[in-house]
Order: structure tokens, then sequence, then C-alpha cells
């Protein structure tokens, strides 16, 4: 009984404290609910789709603050966490009371439209993401005073400019720091790297940095990843980055990196991606690069390297990417002793050697770049059983023989370039398997035969055609305009004959202008936080202005037609006209005869046309001044005549020999004046026809009424019996007329 009073007492004494105590954590809830409700108003999302689906919306006075989405809370209720990503949020962070969340350890707002600058009052933030925003100014270097605890702070994809602040150093329990993809500027500081014995993750890449590679660097012996990629960083790779041997992931791309690979990098035994591509590296690929047997990414692309590639390179049986390309290296192609590559790309090299046989087991290959290289030899009949093989450049080797297969399955094969070999035979009949096929380069070798009519069928989404500088005879076959995708066909310097089809208005791809020509190929690999692309462009040389061009990756240009240095006769069609979206049109050194279309003035987007040498006649239409685009012109060697017509574009042709050796010819450019006036007035062809049939008519008339005037004057005056008997008639009629007129 004493027991229940005492309880009942202390009940009574501890119930005023209690009920206090609820109503200060009540009211704590509403201090902090107040300041969030009030950022909601000014940064919700805009438009009405985003609000839609906005976490925001569950954000009322009428629910639990810590209920709300994105938002976590203690035990007590206050807020500790703020997670808002790809909310669609706007404004800027200078709206939200930090001070007012004294528990708040971790805000993400990455992926929305924060604008303004990075706020300095985040005190006790150990976690901070605002990454994929609008943010601008610097990165304050007061912020370690607030956040000495930060172990995550990403800056990335924002418009922040300046430097890296050193003291970000006095964070010293950083794990991850991203500031990639800004506007910084100004050197990397060792003591980022001296302080943050914890840090994993370094991303400072596509920024502006210059200045060395710090040294020091080889003290954060934790890290993982490690990307200054996309910067202006000089110097060499420092001597120890081989201490750090935790790294999965390190790129030194795209700077301005000299020296050599340091052998220690073979003591980097647990990367995976190793990119120190578009540098100036110097001397040999290290040996130790064969220790690196989990490595999936090899790029030392477009550098100076030199010397044979370790022969040990076979033991990376991870490799999955492997480039090399654009260096000075030699010898054989290497032996990769893995079945799991996707691209092998060793362009622009000095190898030598056959093509190696055992690149016919890499069966998951989608990417295959041997092009300008020193190769020679067959190519084998096993290449072509690569089904899953996209994209394919032998080309500028010294490949010879025939192609031939083993294999009668469909190819799944987007773009072959063999161009500038040996190679000989009728056409390819392996192609014919290849509906996938996007683009086909066969020229300069000693392919002969016909075209084959397949072409139009097998390969309905071929959008270049490049079989020029090859000895291949008769027609055009008409299957060709089935090809409606078609955007550069190329058949010059072969032997074809007969007349060019009128069919090819069915190139329905070169009737518009095109802003864009794109193939690529992007091998994804995920890196953390973020996926890293590889885009494989294609390279195309076409004939452009009287000169060879390598066209790479977006190609717009090029859009058009070469069938010069043929044996083709008959007229240009008429119809060719209505392919407006041509850049080029190189028709010289055939047999073309009749008129230059008048329509051509149709041809809105041509830059470049070469009629050259053919035995073409008539005037040139007066639409030709309509190419404003208009660089390069050649009509010599014809039979044409009448005035040049002038115009904006045609007045910068100023070179005569593009009208040189077409001897009816007058006007501007040439020596030669029109005899009827002045050659500085534009006379259109319609029009100058018209004042020829008139003049023709006039003197028609004129030398009508001369020989009848003398007809009738000549015996007159010269013949006096004539005379009189012609007075004497006139005389009787006069007299008649006045008796018939007074009645007489």
């Amino acid at each position: 009984m004493v027991l229940s009073t005492r309880r009942t007492k202390a009940s009574l004494l501890l119930t005023p404290f209690l009920l206090l105590i609820c109503s200060y954590v009540s009211s704590a809830i509403e201090q902090e609910a107040e300041p969030l409700l009030r950022w909601k108003s000014i940064s919700s999302p805009a438009n009405d789709s985003e609000q839609r689906s906005s976490p925001l919306l569950s954000w009322s006075p009428a629910k639990l603050m810590c209920s709300w989405s994105g938002i976590r809370c203690d035990a007590a209720g206050r807020v500790t966490e703020i997670n808002l990503p790809g909310a669609g949020l706007h404004g800027t962070l200078g709206a939200l009371d930090f001070a007012a969340f004294p528990a708040l350890t971790k805000l993400s707002l990455g992926g929305n439209n924060i604008t303004g600058t990075i706020p300095v009052n985040v005190i006790g933030l150990t976690y901070l993401d605002l990454s994929q925003n609008s943010l601008s100014g610097e990165i304050p270097s007061t912020l370690p005073a607030m956040v000495r605890g930060m172990r995550y702070l990403n800056l990335s994809s924002n418009r922040l400019h300046g430097p890296i602040p050193w003291s970000l150093s006095k964070m010293a329990e950083m794990r991850e720091f991203d500031v990639s993809k800004n506007n910084l500027a100004g050197a990397i500081h060792s003591d980022l790297f001296m302080n943050w014995p914890e840090i994993t993750s370094f991303h400072a890449h596509s920024n502006s940095l210059s200045g060395i590679i710090p040294p020091k660097i080889s003290n954060a012996t934790k890290l993982q990843s490690l990307l200054l990629y996309d910067n202006s960083l000089y110097g060499q790779v420092p001597a120890d980055v081989g201490k750090l041997t935790n790294l999965q992931f390190l790129c030194f791309a795209h700077n301005s990196l000299s020296g050599p690979i340091p052998s220690s990098v073979g003591n980097i035994t647990r990367l995976v991606f190793l990119g120190f591509f578009g540098n100036n590296l110097i001397g040999k690929i290290p040996q130790g690069i064969a220790n690196l047997t989990k490595l999936q990414i090899l790029d030392l692309s477009s550098n100076q390297l030199e010397g044979e590639v370790p022969v040990t390179i076979s033991s990376l049986q991870s490799l999955k990417y492997f480039n090399l390309c654009n260096n000075k290296l030699s010898g054989m192609i290497p032996y990769l002793n893995t079945r799991k590559m996707l691209a092998i790309s060793l362009a622009n090299n000095y190898f030598t050697g056959h093509f190696p046989p055992p690149l016919c087991q890499q069966t998951s290959l989608e990417i295959l770049d041997l092009s300008n290289n020193q190769l020679h030899g067959e190519l084998p009949r096993c290449m072509w059983d690569l089904q899953g093989l996209l994209f394919m450049d032998l080309s500028n080797n010294a490949f010879s023989g025939i192609v031939l297969t083993s294999t009668d399955s469909d190819l799944s094969l987007k773009s072959v370039q063999l161009a500038n070999n040996n190679l000989m035979g009728e056409f390819p009949l392996v192609f014919e398997r290849c509906r996938r096929l996007t683009i086909l380069d066969l020229g300069e070798n000693k392919f002969s035969g016909t075209i084959p009519s397949w072409i139009g069928s097998s390969n309905p989404k071929l959008r270049v055609l490049r079989l020029s500088s090859n000895m291949l005879h008769g027609s055009i076959p008409w299957q060709l305009s089935q090809l409606s995708s078609l955007q550069l066909l190329d058949l010059s310097g072969n032997n074809l004959a007969g007349s060019i089809p009128r069919s090819f208005t069915n190139f329905t791809s070169m009737m518009q202008p095109k802003t864009e020509f794109d193939l690529p190929l992007k091998v994804c690999y995920p890196i953390l936080h973020y996926v890293l692309s590889y885009t494989y462009s294609c390279q195309v040389k076409v004939v452009w202005k009287n000169q060879y061009h390598v066209f790479q990756g977006s190609i717009a240009l090029m859009t058009g037609i070469d069938l010069s240095s043929n044996n083709l006769s008959g007229d240009i069609p008429p119809v060719l006209t209505s392919l407006e979206g041509l850049r080029f049109l190189n028709l010289s050194r055939n047999h073309l005869s009749g008129i230059i279309p008048k329509d051509i003035g149709n041809f809105n987007m041509l830059e470049s046309l070469d009629l050259s040498w053919n035995e073409l006649a008539g005037s040139i239409p007066s639409g030709i001044s309509r190419l404003m685009s208009l660089g390069s012109l050649n009509l010599s060697n014809n039979h044409l005549s009448g005035e040049i017509p002038t115009g904006s574009q045609l007045q910068t042709l100023v070179e005569p020999s593009i009208y040189s050796n077409n001897f009816g010819l007058c006007g501007f450019p040439l020596n030669t004046a029109c005899s009827y006036g002045s050659n500085s007035t534009p006379v259109p062809s319609s029009q100058s026809q018209e004042l020829e049939a008139s003049s023709c008519w006039y003197y028609s008339v004129l030398a009508g009424l001369t020989f009848g005037f003398w007809l009738w004057s000549g015996p007159l005056l010269l013949i006096k019996p004539w005379r009189a008997a012609i007075f004497h008639c006139i005389d009787r009629i006069q007299y008649k007329a006045v008796q018939k007129f007074f009645n007489i």
C-alpha cells in the first residue's frame, strides 16, 4: 500500500516534466518543418508534369514531417537527411535555413535545376551532393571550417570556376571527392593527398586544371579511383604512382603529359581501367603491364609510344578493350590470350606481318581496327566467322588476294572498310549476307567484274558505298536506286559504261540537307557512380573540292555522288536536280553529252560541282548563280557556249581555268567579251534564246522590205518604156477616181 502510494506521487511529479519535454520536442519539430515548407514554396518544380510526380507533394502540415518523402529523422524527430535527387527543384539554396537543422548530416540534391552559389552555412554535414545542377561561383575556401567531418563531397557537373581550395585538405575524413565537369582551373595541391589518408575516390576530370600531377599523390594509398582526364596537366606521370596498389580506375587521358610510362604501373595489380590516351608519352610500353591480370580496359592511344608490344601482354586474360592506335609501335600484332575482347584498335602504327589468325577466335569482338599499318598477305576466311563483329577497318595496308569466306551465316557487320589494299577478284559475295551494313568502302583495290545488282536488296541500310579506283566494268545497275538511305555514292575511277540511271531520284536521303551523320558504337563500362562510354567513329575518304579529305564522326558533308573517270555516256538526267541535299557532285572525265540541266539551281546545298572533260553543249543555265554555297566549280573541256552567268557566289570563282576549253563561252572571268555588249549583266539562257529569235525575225523583215523596194523602184528608174507605161497607168487610174468622186 505504501509502495503504491509512493509510485502515484512519483508519477504525479513526473507528469509535468514529461509534458514539458513533449511540448519542447513538438515545438522543435515544428521549427524544422516550417523552413522546409517555406523552401518548398519557392523551389518546387515549375511545370505541371514535374509537380505531379514531385516528392514534395507529400510535404504538408497535415502530415508528420518525418513521413515526408526524402526526409529522414533521428529518434528525437529531428531531420538528419534530406534526399531529393532529380526532384525538379529550382531556385537557390540560400532560401534554405540550414541553421534550423542542427542534426542534419546528409544533403543530397543532385540532378536538379538549382542555381546560385554553394552555401557556406552547411554546419555538421558529412555528406553533400549538389552534382548536376547549375551552381556557379567558386568553391568556398571557408567550407572546411563548417564541415570538418565531411566524408562525401560531390559538386560535379555544375558551372563552378576558380581553383580547388587547398583549405579543403582540412577535411581530414574525406572519402569520396568529385568536382568533375566544371570550369575549375589552377593546380592540384599536394596537401589534398597528404591530409586525406582515407580518400578512396578523387575525380577532377573535365576541367581546366593545370600544373603537374602532385608526386605526393602516392601518399593516398587507399585510393581506388583517380580520374584526372580532360584537363591541361603537364609534366610526367609520377614515378611512384605504383604505390597506389588499391587503384582500380586510373585515367590521366587528354592532358599534355610527357615522358615515359612509369614501370611501377605494373604494381597496381587491382587495376580494371588504365587510360593514358591523348598525351605525349614516349618510350616503350612497360613489361610490367603484363602483371595487371584484372585489367579490362587498356587505352594508351594517341601518344608517341614506340617499339614492340610486350609479348607478355597475352597474360591479360580479362581484357575487353585494347586501344594502342595513333602511336609509333612496330613489330607483329600481339597475341591476345582472351576470348572476352569487345574492341581492338591498333590503327595508325607500323605493325607488320599477316592478319593474325588467333583474332578469329575472338567471338565476342565488336570492333576491329587495324587500319594504316604495314600488314600484308591474304585475309583468312575465318575472319568472316566473327558473327558479332560490327565494325571492321583494315584499310590502308597491303592485304592482297581474293576475299573468300567459309560461312553462309548472316553477319552483324555495320561498317566494312577495306580501302587502299591490293585485294582482287570479283565483288565479294560475303556482303550479300550483311543486311545491317551501313558503310561499305572497297575503294583503291583491284576488284573487277560488274557491280552486283543484289546490293540494292541485300544491303538496304547502306548510307556510304565507295567502290572508287578499282577495275569494275559494265553499267551502273538501276537496283542501286533501292538504297533509299544512301548519302554517299562513289564509283569513280572504274571502267563503267552506259548512262546514269534516272532512278537515282529514289535516293531519298539525298533530297534533304543532312545536319549530322554519325555511326557510333558505344562500349560502356560502369565505373563507380557513373558510366564511362567509348565511342568508335568511322572514317571515310572522299574527293572534296578536288582534294582528298578524310571525314570522321559526324560527317554530314558526305552527302554526294562521284561518278568521275569512267566511260559513262548520254545526258545528265534532269531529274537528278531533285537531290537537293547534295553537297558535292562529280561527273567529270566521262563522255556525257547534251546540256547542263536547267534546274541545276535546285542544288541548294551544293558546295562542289565538277562536270569537266565531257561533251556537254549549249549555254550554262542561269540557275547556277543561285548556288549560294558553291565553293568549287569546274566546267572546263566541254562544248559550252554563250555568256557565263553572273551572280553573288559566282563572282567569287574568278579562276578562268574552270571554264577553259569551251570555245563558245564569253564573259567574266574569261578575257573573251561577248559580242552583243557588256558581260557585266547576267542574261538568262531563256531570254537569250528569245532575243536570238526576235533578232532573226527583225533582220528577215528588213531584208524583205529592202528587196521589195528595189524590185519596184529598180525598173522604174532604169527602164524608160516601163516608167512611161507605169506613169500612164497611174494617170488613167487617177482620172477614173476623180470622175467617180465628182459624179462626172
